[in-house]
């Protein structure tokens, strides 16, 4: 790989991405499933995303050295070698958005099974108890509170993981849009001129802007006073 030249690794790069373009697109089919546990697919679907996603972090890292290591670069293949990381940042991010879809959906569906379930043993616990089996009962009743119980607080956990996860990408969201309004600013200011043209787009539309009022303020005027 270390004498592979720009063109082949990059080449190499793009394969992945279409690659995990597919993948990606399989792994959101299991958003809409109802099962309450992961099948073997979705866990060899998911184990092949974040492996892709790894291969092609080693593969950009080795195009990010090759420029490193060519003098003169040119500004297209450092442009093409940003792109790069930002696809990557977002496939990750969407791998991410539907891992928690999954989550969250399968532990709705859990949430209405354990319902269901403990609807179906108080019906069960009332025959009991009618049948005079109170006592059996009432023990039966103490630990399936406990479980219960036990049960909740795991739920409650994993909103919080949830939460936290949520949030924290959104920090990584913001960064990405600041890291980006920068290097468009950074764009703007080495281009020559684009500052003087954004003025004069803005003074027309500003121009534009005050023409429209001065008509529409004009005919409000005339209808007032024709009538």
């Amino acid at each position: 790989m270390s004498s592979a030249t720009f063109s082949q690794v990059r080449s190499q790069v793009s394969k992945l991405e279409k690659q995990t373009e597919g993948l990606l697109a399989q792994y959101s089919g299991f958003q809409n499933l109802s099962n309450t546990t992961a099948n073997d697919e979705e866990k060899e679907l998911d184990s092949s995303i974040s492996q892709v996603l790894d291969k092609r972090e080693e593969v950009i890292q080795t195009l990010n050295r090759i420029c490193d290591m060519e003098s003169g670069i040119s500004s297209s293949k450092l442009q093409q070698l940003q792109r790069h990381k930002e696809v990557l940042a977002e496939h990750r991010r969407s791998y991410s958005k539907i891992k928690s879809i999954i989550s969250e959906e399968r532990n709705r569906n859990n949430l209405l099974f354990s319902v269901r379930s403990d609807i179906d043993a108080h019906k069960q616990r009332s025959v009991n108890f009618s049948n005079g089996n109170a006592g059996i009962n009432s023990n039966d009743y103490i630990l399936d509170e406990r479980v219960r119980a036990d049960n909740a607080n795991s739920f409650a956990e994993r909103l919080l993981q949830q939460a936290y996860s949520t949030r924290d990408e959104l920090y990584s969201q913001r960064a990405y849009l600041t890291g980006a309004s920068q290097r468009i600013s950074n764009t703007v200011q080495r281009i020559p001129g684009i500052n003087v043209l954004l003025s004069k787009i803005n003074t027309r539309r500003k121009r534009d802007t005050l023409i429209l009022a001065s008509l529409i303020a004009t005919c409000i005027l005339l209808l007032f006073l024709t009538f």
